[in-house]
């Protein structure tokens, strides 16, 4: 009698459909078909009305209309009329005379040395920031949400996966009664049949509270967003690969990529403000016009001014500052697009082994799985003990485990990908 776990043919039987798996891993699936992990998420839609409901979307809308204002301050600027009133007495001693003076003048600085134009260009790179930050900041939710919904994905699969083990136990344990009434094996065996239902019963209810704790933190952020009624099982033809290469790809990356071009955007504001910065070293001067009344009326004057503050270090420093902030600004720009282009690397290679090691455990999971179905039926001919029958259930319903984690990290890995070149949730204004 047979007692081993898989027989020598199974054991060779699995090396062989493992290779046959892993060569179709490593052959790109579904020839010419782009992958396609849209279909097993929500609705672009649905994630978009979920996002711009959010207490951080609003925020990011207000942080938008606040950075729109102030581009607009930049252009018009901050130069404001100055009015005057001066009132003074005139006494004069030799005819005891008291005469009522005043003056009245309107006086405003005035941007020359073409700062008028290096704020243009600031007000308009300001507004540009002003989209940007708010596309990174769906982009960010987006993220977010994507991550929280597979978090609940995985507890879902734990969930739906216990669940078949407590169906294989229970069947496991009606058959073990059927043959203890039959007399065809001892109580103990009964006993550890009921055991492994209680098991399996109890990895249930943990499977469960995994699942009710991830649906709880996806709901409490976006409380719109339908929870899905199970995991989604994943069609290995829709996880073909990338039409364009990588590096084709990652340049795509770096060039949508939020973040990087917040950054860059930011570096040519502090570039203009580093320019706006050497032209304030000339000081603007202030212009106005001013009307006099003296010795009550009897005398009008009426006139121009012209002031202007002498430049000290003070401006000379800050100007040398903000050159240095423009330096450092891209220096960070270059260290960012660097880390992202690793980060991207990082995930392509990810998906790509994910997609065979996929492969390889669906294969194992399959192979293990038909010596499961054997072990049941030697067990019914009396050819396994229940103990043998049940570890080969366990490691069973494990492989198959481990293989639609497997595919759902995968599923994952390429969702993120797609997010990040935007060909998935893409809400960009």
């Amino acid at each position: 009698m047979n007692r081993s776990f898989i027989s020598l043919s199974a054991f060779r039987r699995f090396h062989a459909v493992g290779a046959f798996w892993l060569m179709a891993a490593l052959t790109p699936m579904g020839v010419g078909a782009a992958p396609d992990a849209q279909r097993y998420l929500p609705a672009e839609a649905v994630v978009k009305e979920a996002l711009l409901a959010s207490p951080g979307i609003q925020s990011a809308r207000a942080q938008k209309e606040a950075l729109n204002l102030r581009a607009q301050t930049l252009r018009t600027g901050t130069a404001e009329f100055t009015l005057r009133a001066n009132l003074q007495q005139r006494r004069v001693p030799a005819s005891q005379e008291r005469l009522n003076e005043h003056t009245l003048s309107l006086e405003r600085p005035v941007r020359l040395w073409g700062k008028s134009a290096v704020d243009g260009q600031l007000s308009d790179k300001t507004s540009a920031l002003a989209e940007i930050t708010f596309n990174d900041a769906m982009h960010e939710a987006s993220r977010e949400l994507m991550k929280l919904w597979f978090v609940h994905a995985q507890a879902a699969l734990g969930f739906s996966q216990a669940q078949l083990q407590v169906n294989s136990a229970t069947q496991i344990h009606q058959l073990a009664q059927a043959r203890y009434k039959q007399g065809e094996i001892a109580r103990m065996d009964l006993e550890l049949s009921q055991a492994e239902v209680q098991r399996t019963q109890a990895t249930l209810q943990m499977a469960q509270a995994e699942r009710d704790k991830a649906a709880t933190a996806l709901t409490s952020r976006y409380p719109s967003l339908p929870l899905p009624a199970q995991s989604p099982k994943i069609n290995p033809q829709d996880m073909g690969d990338f039409a364009d290469s990588q590096a084709v790809l990652k340049q795509s990356f770096l060039e949508q990529n939020h973040e990087l071009n917040m950054l860059r955007l930011e570096a040519e504001r502090l570039q203009l403000w580093a320019e706006r910065a050497r032209l304030d070293r000339m000081p603007d001067p202030t212009l106005g016009v001013y009307s006099a009344r003296d010795r009550n009326g009897a005398e009008q004057v009426t006139g121009l001014s012209l002031s202007m503050p002498l430049s000290g270090s003070v401006r000379r420093d800050h100007a040398l500052a903000t050159l240095a902030d423009a330096q450092a600004a891209a220096d960070k720009v270059r260290r960012l697009q660097h880390q992202l282009s690793a980060e991207f690397d990082q995930g392509w290679i990810a998906f790509h082994n994910q997609r065979i090691a996929a492969a390889q455990l669906q294969s194992a999971a399959d192979t293990q799985q038909r010596a499961a179905d054997k072990s049941r039926k030697a067990y019914a001919l009396g050819e396994h003990s229940l103990f043998e029958m049940l570890m080969i259930a366990r490691a069973a319903h494990e492989q198959q485990f481990a293989a639609s984690r497997m595919q759902l990290d995968m599923l994952e890995s390429l969702a993120l990908l797609q997010l990040e070149l935007h060909q998935i949730w893409d809400f960009d204004l």
